[in-house]
Parts: structure tokens; C-alpha cells; sequence
């Protein structure tokens, strides 16, 4: 069985335990997911099985949404709740409309530094790791994109929001970078994924509930085809069949009456074959091949 699963990750457990619990259920060690949660956090966990491993940095890239609520006053070394309290400060007397003003301010394209307790690596060490032996390391800034920002509730010395942001964006981070401009600090108190590009939370099964459907599971898993988001071009079996097998094809040998710009999808009999896009010399260039 190839294919995706959304699921709904529970507070407490890694992204990768959610992995291995997959593993077990659908019998097959070649799972993965797109875009790490923190154990703290919950939310939209998306996880290829078998082939749907191949689809993952493409759905990695998409634009997320999430459920944050901020603990203002309070610094910690890993931005978060779950980290060591550096310092506590008091926290200004803030209105609503002054806060929706502080939190409009962060829309747009920037540059955020990352937690140092993040997965990131330095030389291909992770820098958790370097954190939690002691080690300084420089953290270089990070170029994202924050969409929007909807101030949900504000009872000081909370605030909670939603935000749509670019993959990539640490919410501990805009945590931390709130309670800086307000002059307090401050840190993640809270965390919900409710969207992974066009995957909501309304539609992710809870990992507890995964665990008891026994072999439906495969019920729920979408295809490679319907997973992906991007333009679909149908080619016949024989092209199919040169496709999976590396033969260099022109992209007039694919779609002769078609523009094709950007990365697309090639399906046959709605199987998913190929990402592809165009190269030069309007060659076809493969991104990832699927085998039937």
C-alpha cells in the first residue's frame, strides 16, 4: 500500500514516535512524515507510507496554519513551555487593539532566527544536540514568509492567535520575538498544526483512533495522485512505461498542445508516474518516478 495518511498528532509523543506507531500498523518500516511538531504540540502530521515517502518534500513546502498561545513575562531556553525558565519579567498593561497592531507587525516576508533547541544542523550535528552539551553556536536568520496573523484571545499574560506562515517558521520563535518587541519576553505555551497546505485538522484521524481500526487504516490513506496539488499531465501506458524506465524524453513527447511551466504531475490510468517540469532544451526533467 502507497500512499499518504493525515494524522492527528496527540500532545506528548514525537513526531517520529507517531512514525513508528504507523510503522507497526501498516506493517512496512519505510514510513515517514512532513514537517516536524514538537511533543507539546498537536495537530496535522502528515505521513507517506511505502512510495508516499517520495511525496513528502513536496508537501513539506506547503504553507501551514496553527493555533498559538503565548505565556508573556516568561523566557526559557527552548522558547517553549517545556524549557528552563531564564527570567521572568512584568508584563505591560496591553489592549486588544494595541495587541492586534503588535502581532500585524510580524506579517510579511523576514528573517527569523531559529530556536537553538530545533533539528536544524551545524555541520551536520543537530543543534539540540550542540544546545544540550553546552556548545555556542552562531544561529544564522532564516528567510520566511508569516501570511496572517488573527489575534483569537487576549487574557494578560496570555495571548492567543492564528497565524498562516511559510514551512519553515518556528511559532517558539515568534513567541519569543512578541514578547521582545512588547519589552516582557515571553514564550510558547501552546501549539495546534490545524493545516498542512490544503490538509486540515478536520480530516486528520487522532492517532488513538488509527490504532484501532486494524487494517481499515488503508481506508483512510489518500492516493499518491489525489496527495499531490499540482497541474496533471495523462500520459498513455507506453510513455508510462518509458518514463519509469529513465528514457530521455522531450516535453512535446508528453503534452504537444500545452504550455507547461512549473512542476506537474505525469499519471497514467490515474496512477501517479512522475513530478517532472520542464528542463532545458525543453527536455523533461524527472523530479520523482513512481513505480506501479
Amino acid at each position: 500500500m502507497d500512499g499518504i495518511l493525515v494524522i492527528d498528532k496527540p500532545e506528548g509523543v514525537t513526531s517520529h514516535d507517531v512514525v513508528n506507531s504507523v510503522r507497526r500498523i501498516a506493517g512496512t518500516r519505510k514510513v515517514g512524515h512532513a514537517g516536524t511538531l514538537d511533543p507539546f504540540a498537536t495537530g496535522v502530521l502528515i505521513v507517506g507510507i511505502n512510495q508516499g515517502t517520495k511525496l513528502l518534500p513536496f508537501l513539506q513546502i506547503d504553507e501551514k496554519e496553527y493555533e498559538a498561545t503565548v505565556r508573556l513575562g516568561v523566557e526559557t531556553d527552548t522558547l517553549d513551555r517545556d524549557g528552563r525558565i531564564l527570567r521572568e519579567t512584568q508584563c505591560p498593561s496591553i489592549g486588544y487593539e494595541e495587541m492586534e497592531k503588535t502581532l500585524a507587525s510580524f506579517v510579511g516576508r523576514q528573517n527569523q532566527i531559529p530556536p537553538i533547541y530545533s533539528a536544524i544542523k551545524k555541520e551536520g550535528v543537530p543543534l539540540y544536540k550542540l544546545a544540550r552539551k553546552g556548545v555556542e553556536v552562531e544561529v544564522l536568520p532564516r528567510e520566511i514568509d508569516v501570511y496572517g496573523i488573527t489575534l483569537s484571545t487576549l487574557d494578560i499574560p496570555q495571548v492567543s492567535f492564528t497565524v498562516r506562515c511559510s514551512s519553515g517558521t518556528y511559532i517558539r520563535s515568534l513567541a519569543r520575538d512578541i514578547g521582545i518587541k512588547l519589552g516582557c519576553g515571553g514564550h510558547l505555551k501552546s501549539l495546534r498544526r490545524t493545516r498542512s497546505g490544503r490538509f486540515g485538522a478536520d480530516k486528520a484521524i487522532p492517532l488513538c483512533m488509527l490504532k484501532e481500526m486494524g487494517n481499515k487504516w488503508a481506508d483512510r490513506a489518500i492516493s499518491l495522485k489525489d496527495a499531490l496539488s499540482l497541474p496533471e499531465v495523462m500520459v498513455d501506458p507506453l510513455k508510462a512505461e518509458m518514463i519509469r524506465m529513465g528514457k530521455e524524453l522531450d516535453s512535446e513527447d508528453i503534452c504537444s498542445s500545452a504550455v507547461l511551466s512549473g512542476r506537474f504531475m505525469l499519471t497514467c490510468n490515474r496512477e501517479l508516474v512522475a513530478v517532472a517540469e520542464v528542463g532545458e532544451g525543453a527536455k523533461l526533467l524527472l523530479i520523482r518516478v513512481f513505480n506501479p
